[in-house]
């Protein structure tokens, strides 16, 4: 927004930078420091010209004092002449330029009430292109369901249709195969009807002849057939049975004679070993007090070497009982050994060597 300020000689065009803009409701107003600001430079810019342009001619007719005091008080008249003159030009000039505001305001009001139409009438554009692009795209959807539903529907007839089209192929082969089949047994046919008029009235109680003779022949023929099958398995299942009881005879003798050959053998060993018995309670009642003496050393170097394996175990291995002996025996020489390479580290190794070099021994003579 531009004021221009207008005067004889000069124009003066002031930008207003000070002009807030709501973007709500689109005012525009002019704040006081731009207002204060242009009068400022109006009144200094007028009050040059005037001081430029206006010459004074004063006139003397009076005495010196008088003139002195009239001319004290006609300098200050002057002065304010001045002030009024440029006080006058302000107005006006301030006058315009508010009818110069007033008239801007006035025609950014219309602008911002046409501005405010168009949007209006652009919304409802939009919403009534809006209404109809959803009314367009329901139609749409609803027009492909139903294509869509369409398409299904004729297809599972364009199926069934296929479908009834082979099962009406099928019927005609079979009544086709039926009416061979009836031509061929017609003559069959015939022949029972002759049959049944030639047979006695009371052969047959049903009342269909033909049909009560056609069961009877099936019943007699199924009980024929059953007895020839029952007949040719009996005749196998014998000879089955036949060749099972000679396979069953030679391999009871073959386990008659095996039987017998291991009795002998048995009894031989059983003979060798009632004689070994004998000569060994023989041999233990001679060496039962050497024997009772060596169990008696075995059980205190075996509670001794428990004893030692009990006191070298260390808190992850297994229970000295669930131990071998091997490996009582291993455990105490990896400790003997950790004490010997201990003793080594401190100084004093030799005398634990020694000493466990002789304990070492002596187990091992004990064992």
């Amino acid at each position: 927004m531009e004021i221009y300020l207008l005067n004889e000689r000069r124009t003066l065009t002031l930008k207003m930078n000070d002009v807030n803009l709501d973007s709500n409701n689109s005012r525009r107003e002019l704040t006081f420091t731009t207002v204060k600001a242009l009068l400022k430079i109006n009144l200094t810019l007028f009050h040059r010209e005037f001081e430029d342009e206006v010459t004074a001619f004063p006139v003397v007719s009076e005495s010196g004092d008088r003139l002195l005091e009239t001319g004290v008080r006609t300098l200050q008249k002057t002065l304010l002449l001045k002030k009024e003159v440029e006080v006058a030009k302000v107005d006006a000039d301030l006058e315009e330029a508010r009818r110069l505001f007033r008239q801007r305001m006035e025609e950014c009001a219309q602008r911002r009430i046409r501005i405010q139409k168009r949007r209006q009438e652009i919304k409802h554009q939009i919403a009534d292109c809006d209404k109809y692009i959803k009314e367009y795209d329901a139609k749409r959807k609803r027009a492909i369901q139903k294509y869509q539903t369409e398409v299904i529907s004729k297809e599972q007839k364009t199926q069934e249709l296929e479908q009834f089209k082979i099962e009406l192929e099928e019927y005609k082969q079979r009544q086709r195969y039926l009416s061979e089949k009836v031509e061929r047994f017609k003559k069959y046919s015939d022949y029972m009807i002759s049959v049944t008029e030639a047979m006695p009235d009371d052969y047959i109680a049903a009342e269909d002849k033909v049909k009560g003779l056609m069961m009877r022949h099936k019943t007699l023929s199924e009980s024929n057939k059953d007895l020839i099958d029952n007949l040719v398995n009996m005749g196998d299942e014998l000879d089955t049975l036949r060749q099972e009881f000679e396979k069953e005879k030679s391999e009871h003798d073959k386990v008659k004679m095996s039987n017998n050959r291991i009795l002998s053998q048995l009894q031989q060993k059983h003979d060798k070993t009632q004689n070994q018995n004998k000569h060994d309670e023989q041999e233990i009642m001679l060496n039962k007090g050497d024997q009772r003496e060596k169990h008696a050393d075995l059980g205190l170097i075996v509670m001794a070497i428990n004893n030692m394996a009990e006191g070298c175990r260390k808190y992850y291995d297994p229970p000295v009982e669930q131990m071998k002996f091997q490996d009582k025996l291993l455990r105490i020489k990896e400790h003997l050994k950790d004490r010997i390479d201990v003793s080594k580290m401190a100084g004093g190794g030799s005398t634990l060597q020694s000493s466990g070099d002789e304990n070492k021994s002596r187990h091992k003579k004990k064992t």
